[in-house]
């Protein structure tokens, strides 16, 4: 690595976004590479500076910040020979943690520095680029909530994920999976995994791999009260099974319709409602820094 550039969202994790600038110019990495600092202003500035990064030459492409900011970055660097590295500043950090990235800005400086390279997935959703773990029903609309509420961290999520948890409907899907298997699912949400996470280390389709050239849709209905306390359980502790509530199908080509139009998010951020779905996998499409060790 000769070059990175690190576009940090100065108001990811409550601020610290921008103290993360004097730790990287004060960090190993910064006398080992050439390093450029860039701050993001508002939505959609993190993709546009990242393809200017991309016009000017970059090794590795930083994306300092949450999913959002994550996802915005990578959106640019599919099918490209420039890597994606994460130094994970939001709430959730659900693509970090499955690569490996600490949560601490400092130790995540220093694996940069001794990374590797990845190659992973990444998905199409209606056209939109996805990376970690998007959803339709209960799931989007939580995440709707959650991001116009403009309280962010887990225990804001937990709180409105409880609640719709008792008050939303049930939604009828129709799912081709690739030309020919068509099903359809009953479910409160349908979960569409290229990684495991969601994030917080909560593991909602523990057998999803990134470099599997695969998807795993997960169709959760509403179990009964008593149950729930031990399916939270499983979820973080990351051994949640297909059960009479959880079903999940691995596919590498997806459409979906539903009953009525249902909120969508994509790696966390919600998108207008629909009633229609079209998921494509690309297979080994992006480059990403895998963490080395966090040396002195």
């Amino acid at each position: 690595m000769k070059k990175a550039v690190v576009i940090i969202n100065p108001i990811a994790g409550s601020g610290t976004g921008l103290h993360l600038l004097g730790l990287a110019q004060s960090s190993p990495l910064a006398s080992n590479i050439e390093l450029e600092l860039l701050v993001t202003e508002g939505p959609g500035h993190a993709a546009q500076l990242a393809n200017e990064a991309l016009a000017r030459g970059v090794d590795t492409l930083v994306a300092a910040g949450g999913d959002g900011t994550v996802n915005e970055v990578a959106s640019r660097l599919v099918h490209t020979t420039t890597r994606l590295g994460i130094i994970p500043l939001g709430s959730g950090n659900g693509l970090a943690r499955q690569l490996g990235w600490s949560v601490n800005p400092e130790i995540a400086l220093k694996q940069l520095l001794y990374s590797e390279t990845l190659k992973i997935d990444t998905l199409v959703l209606n056209g939109r680029f996805g990376v970690n773990v998007s959803g339709l029903g209960m799931d989007g609309y939580v995440a709707w909530r959650f991001n116009h509420e403009g309280h962010r961290g887990l225990s804001n999520y937990t709180r409105i994920a409880l609640q719709e948890f008792f008050r939303y409907p049930s939604v009828r899907y129709t799912i081709r999976c690739g030309q020919d298997e068509v099903v359809t699912r009953n479910a409160h949400m349908c979960v569409i995994a290229n990684s495991p996470e969601f994030g917080n280390k909560a593991l909602i389709a523990p057998r999803a791999l990134l470099s599997d050239g695969l998807m795993d849709i997960v169709f959760v209905k509403r179990p009964p009260l008593h149950r729930l306390p031990g399916i939270m359980l499983r979820l973080f502790r990351g051994n949640l099974k297909d059960n009479a509530w959880i079903e999940t199908l691995q596919t590498k080509q997806l459409s979906i319709q539903t009953d009525r139009p249902i909120h969508l998010h994509i790696d966390g951020e919600s998108l207008p409602p629909t009633d229609s779905l079209d998921v494509r996998l690309l297979p080994g499409s992006l480059l990403v820094a895998k963490p080395g060790p966090a040396q002195p």
